[in-house]
């Protein structure tokens, strides 16, 4: 026999699933929040519903052009996923840099590129990734994306723990998609200007400014040579600026 409810019992009035499992308020009705990922800097943690990159769903990168940095913005997140399991790149833009992978901390057993060719492949591959659970983040380079294909992906990401990313081009942001994360992706002089043009929660308005280099690397526009003569305009050395994505 369930406990008498009596006016001197809010708690269970509250609490209505201690009367029974079976029970419960309208308020409770909102799905589970999902996993995330930190990404490793904290005011794109913040403007982030789950404190992170979701986990279990489908999120898009809409770069102005590729190689910008959008893989040394995934850095510290791919750092924190299951060691033990893969990385999966789906036709990138450049080689993936070995190098600079090990740079970054993150051994190189984990990573798997694979060449898919046709836009038909691609999308392919990566459903047959997602379904089977393969792998603990999937990047996947496409280009025009029909709708139905990534509402597919979509679906298949909630029933895994993975971070899927899909890389379209910038202009895809004019086309509708069933993401449930957006961003655009602007170069900076000292890293990236994102867009946060999808999310699940309050919108953000303007572009969120990510350093993605060290304050080492902060050099002037130009600066005289020992001979006298003007030098050109510093850039940081190529093994800092190069990512997975470049070649």
């Amino acid at each position: 026999m369930g406990p008498k409810l009596t006016m001197d019992t809010p708690s269970v009035l509250q609490h209505p699933e201690r009367i029974h499992p079976a029970l419960w308020r309208a308020s409770q009705i909102a799905p589970p929040r999902r996993a995330a990922v930190p990404t490793g800097h904290a005011a794109l943690d913040h403007a982030l519903p789950g404190g992170g990159w979701p986990l279990g769903t489908l999120i898009e990168f809409l770069p102005e052009r590729p190689g910008i940095g959008e893989l040394l913005l995934l850095q510290p997140a791919l750092a924190g996923l299951d060691p033990g399991r893969p990385i999966l790149l789906i036709d990138p833009p450049y080689p993936p840099s070995m190098q600079c992978w090990a740079n970054w901390g993150l051994q190189s057993r984990r990573l798997a590129w694979l060449r898919a060719g046709t836009e038909s492949e691609r999308l392919w591959a990566a459903e047959q990734i997602v379904r089977h659970d393969v792998c603990t983040a999937l990047l996947c380079w496409t280009d025009h994306s029909p709708g139905q294909a990534l509402l597919r992906l979509q679906r298949l990401a909630r029933r895994c723990n993975l971070l899927l990313i899909l890389l379209r081009p910038h202009s895809a942001a004019r086309q509708a998609s069933p993401a449930a994360l957006r961003l655009s992706l602007a170069p900076t002089p000292q890293g990236l200007a994102l867009g946060i043009l999808k999310q699940r929660g309050p919108a953000l308005r303007g572009t969120l400014a990510i350093r993605l280099y060290p304050d080492a690397l902060d050099l002037p526009a130009s600066a005289p040579a020992r001979d006298g003569r003007p030098a050109r305009a510093g850039r940081p050395p190529a093994a800092l600026h190069a990512a997975p994505g470049r070649p």
